[in-house]
């Protein structure tokens, strides 16, 4: 599509939005990858629609990283919430795992390093 087809179908978009034909404005946002459109729609389902999810999805299509964020950090937040705050205890988050076991030779050649770097900062 050239830029003046391009620029016809985004303002008929803005005009779709402005009269709250959504679905008809984010049909023609995501056709042209009209950024700011797609930020409005997110907006649109984050703050009026209270659908963080789907505005969500439009933000990664705009590519608004500050507000993928907020809602990534929100979620977060809710879901500890959620699960309660004794729940997410960093002690319970903890894994033990089983000894590390290090190859004889490889141990021999890290201690070999760690002599020589001694050595060199004397």
């Amino acid at each position: 599509m050239d830029s003046k087809e391009r620029t016809a179908l985004i303002r008929k978009g803005n005009e779709f939005f402005n009269q709250g034909k959504i679905k008809e404005a984010i049909e023609i946002f995501v056709k042209t990858g009209y950024k700011d459109g797609l930020q409005r729609i997110g907006d649109y389902y984050y703050y009026d629609k209270k659908l963080p999810l789907i505005a969500l999805r439009f933000y990664r299509m705009s590519g608004s990283k500050k507000k993928i964020d907020e809602i990534m950090e929100r979620m977060v937040f809710a879901l500890g919430k959620w699960l309660g705050n004794d729940a997410v205890n960093k002690n319970q988050l903890k894994v033990k795992l089983p000894p590390l076991k290090v190859s004889p030779k490889l141990k021999m050649l890290a201690q070999e390093i760690l002599e020589k770097h001694k050595e060199e900062n004397k």
